[in-house]
């Protein structure tokens, strides 16, 4: 795998005397370049983009402490409202940044062009609010939490790489080895200092965490929020909540797919999807390798479609047939799904229970793939992503 690497520039050889062969080493320092150092600008970027669409809409309201009404919330996201403007005719509140996507703008009242900046007295009160911090979880005044959460001691200095947050014994603001080993390569300013740090790092660190390679070995790995796809969706069904929200509600009995904006290309990914408690007809859940068909039908009815189906079945290629799998789930659950693009194979869990591998494919292994779902009638559900792989998944 190395050999055929890019970018020769960080493929260095080393003689570091600790017991093993020249070649181990040199395929384990390797190995950790590849994944911690290449790999990881193109994670920086992905995260920055998903950054800049986090920040395009409201706050969850869920994360404020002091904030129990609606008096601030968007009418366009339906979120608290970031950076609000006001309607001077009717005092309807929106995003600066949802007003930017809608132009040109006209306020559900009817009128036009009668946007402006809020009201000295309601600033006053909004300045006020406070909710959590993402990472350090304490209450942080709105006015403040985009510095505060920009520096936040819980956050790794390698944040915008590794996802994680800093243990409570380590008084370094960095959450492990890989990442110190990473901060200190970003540090260098040629070759000959990566090498010196290179010789430098205990390559027992190295072994002792080389288990853990293997659970990050994509580029895209939980990274950023997985969402639908308003332009690859079903007829009839509406999505909210940033477009992690999907529900349908039709006459016609017949399936309908959404799938996500986003493919992964490699490595291990998992998400969860939550089921509406409106729901009254069983989803399909699951990955299509497909971006462009008929989204009025299930994505797994053909070769390019892979599903639990909640009638404790699998579906692949078939709209009839498929399987015992799982348990059976309607109107409530939570569905894990994890697709390890290395191995080629995709499993479920139902409410944090293991239910094994549903599908072992060649064409799993072949990027891109999308996470997708099929409605019936009145269904729908909710994507959630950005947390680690379960250990139940990691075989």
């Amino acid at each position: 795998m190395h050999q055929k690497q890019k970018n020769p520039k960080y493929y260095i050889p080393l003689q570091i005397d600790c017991g093993l062969s020249i070649d181990v080493k040199y395929q384990q320092i390797n190995k950790l370049i590849f994944i911690y150092y290449l790999i990881p600008l193109n994670k920086q970027l992905i995260f920055q983009q998903n950054q800049k669409m986090d920040q395009s809409q409201g706050f969850e309201r869920s994360r404020f402490i002091n904030y129990n009404s609606d008096s601030f919330d968007c009418g366009i996201c339906q979120r608290v409202s970031r950076d609000p403007k006001e309607c001077a005719d009717c005092g309807l509140i929106y995003c600066t940044s949802c007003l930017d996507q809608q132009q040109p703008f006209k306020c559900s009242c009817g009128k036009t062009n009668l946007i402006q900046e809020i009201q000295r007295a309601l600033k006053k009160i909004y300045d006020e609010l406070e909710l959590r911090c993402k990472f350090c979880d304490n209450g942080i005044k709105l006015n403040q939490i985009e510095s505060h959460e920009g520096g936040c001691d819980k956050k790794c200095v390698n944040f915008e790489c590794c996802r994680k947050l800093v243990p409570k014994e380590n008084n370094e603001k960095i959450c492990d080895t890989f990442c110190k080993f990473l901060l200190l390569i970003n540090k260098a300013n040629n070759r000959q200092e990566i090498y010196q740090y290179l010789r430098d790092f205990p390559i027992q660190n190295i072994l002792l965490q080389e288990k853990n390679i293997k659970s990050i070995d994509s580029p895209l790995n939980q990274i950023g929020s997985i969402i639908w796809d308003k332009q690859r969706m079903g007829s009839g069904i509406n999505l909210s909540d940033r477009d992690q929200k999907a529900f349908l509600d039709d006459q016609a009995h017949t399936f309908k797919t959404v799938i996500a904006k986003y493919g992964f290309e490699q490595g291990i990914v998992y998400w969860e999807i939550k089921v509406d408690e409106r729901t009254e007809n069983e989803l399909k859940i699951g990955v299509t390798n497909k971006r462009d068909f008929n989204y009025d039908q299930a994505f797994c009815d053909f070769e390019y479609g892979w599903a639990y189906y909640g009638l404790a079945q699998l579906r692949h290629n078939s709209n009839a047939n498929g399987p015992t799998y799982g348990k059976r789930f309607k109107n409530d659950g939570q569905i894990g799904v994890c697709l390890n693009m290395n191995q080629g194979t995709l499993m479920f869990s139902l409410n944090g229970e293991f239910l094994g591998c549903a599908f072992k494919d060649e064409k799993l292994k072949v990027g891109p793939i999308y996470p997708a779902v099929a409605l019936l009638n009145c269904a729908g559900c909710k994507i959630t992503s950005g947390k680690p792989v379960p250990q139940i998944f990691q075989l």
